[in-house]
Order: C-alpha cells, then sequence, then structure tokens
C-alpha cells in the first residue's frame, strides 16, 4: 500500500466495503497495469508484468490489492447497448419521498434496464441511466419506475447522440504520472 494512502473502511448496505481516501491512491505501477489491463484485457499476469517491467509476483499482488479495495470491479467484457439491442439511452430524474433512499434504491436496482443510480444534488434526488430497445420499451420502464411508491416525480431526457464515453483509464493515462 502507498505510505500516502489514508485506508478507512465504510459500512455499505450491511457489508463492509474498503474504501481509500487518498487523494491519488495509485502510482505509476498501478496505473501501468491497470491501462495495460485496458488495452490487452486477456493478457496473462506474465505478459502484463512485462509490459509494466515488474516481476510477475508484483503484478499479482498489486492486481489483488487493487481487487480487495474496489479499484478493479471486474473483468467481464465490455458490450455495446445499441449492438446488443439497446438503441434508446435515457436519464431519467427522480424526485422521491424524504427518508425512502435506500428501499427505492433497492427497488429501482431490481429494474435491469437502470444500469446506473445515482444521488444527485440540485433538481431531483436521484440520476438513472436506462437503456430500452425503443421508445414504447422506454414508456414500460419509466411506467415501472413511476409505480415505485416512494417515487413522487419522474423527468426523462433522451440521449440523441453520445459523443463521448471515455473509461476511467482514460483518466489515468492523461494523469502525470
Amino acid at each position: 500500500m502507498d505510505s500516502m494512502a489514508i485506508d478507512t473502511f465504510a459500512l455499505h448496505a450491511d457489508k463492509v466495503a474498503h474504501v481509500n481516501t487518498s487523494p491519488n491512491p495509485l502510482d505509476r505501477i498501478d496505473r501501468e497495469l491497470l491501462l495495460a489491463l485496458r488495452r490487452h484485457p486477456r493478457a496473462s499476469l506474465t505478459s502484463l508484468a512485462k509490459l509494466a517491467k515488474v516481476a510477475r509476483g508484483t503484478v499479482y499482488s498489486r492486481l489483488e490489492r487493487m481487487e480487495r479495495t474496489g479499484v478493479i470491479t471486474g473483468y467481464g467484457p465490455e458490450v455495446d447497448p445499441v449492438a446488443a439491442g439497446y438503441s434508446v439511452l435515457a436519464f431519467c430524474t427522480l424526485e422521491i419521498q424524504q427518508g425512502s433512499h435506500d428501499p427505492t434504491t433497492q427497488q429501482l436496482a431490481q429494474l435491469p434496464e437502470v444500469l446506473e443510480i445515482h444521488t444527485i444534488t440540485g433538481d431531483g434526488d436521484l440520476l438513472l441511466r436506462v437503456v430500452a430497445m425503443s421508445n414504447d420499451h422506454l414508456h414500460d420502464i419509466v411506467q415501472a419506475i413511476s409505480s415505485v411508491q416512494t417515487v413522487e416525480r419522474t423527468q426523462t431526457q433522451l440521449a440523441l447522440a453520445t459523443t463521448v464515453n471515455r473509461p476511467v483509464t482514460h483518466v489515468l493515462d492523461s494523469t502525470e504520472l
């Protein structure tokens, strides 16, 4: 662990999650490994070690630590929603009843088309990123969202085009090491 890192634990939804509150939790080697994984997602530990110019054991321990601390959240494939049949992308802003955040988000999380749920400031309480196969399908999804008893108001915006869609590794690649 980087000596500059300050580790804390936070309680989330009946489980303990490790949270690194350091302003810069990743060092040069961590970033190089993440970028190498982004460019070569099927690379072996030995290949990653060669790319990052470190020992195989270093790669293993760094990746294990980044998995344990939540920096790496998965290794699954990236799927293009349009190619998978979900050509409609929408953002729904919700106003919910006071004190109903957790039960509301738990119910909304049951809808498979709701890809992300963000707690927000400003107008509204929650921001949802939603995909649908058609406008009719989106209508059904918005109706399902509206039927959650603690949802008081919804406002939906359709994304006409996605002009920039960057992974977090883009920031890591552009940040000074």
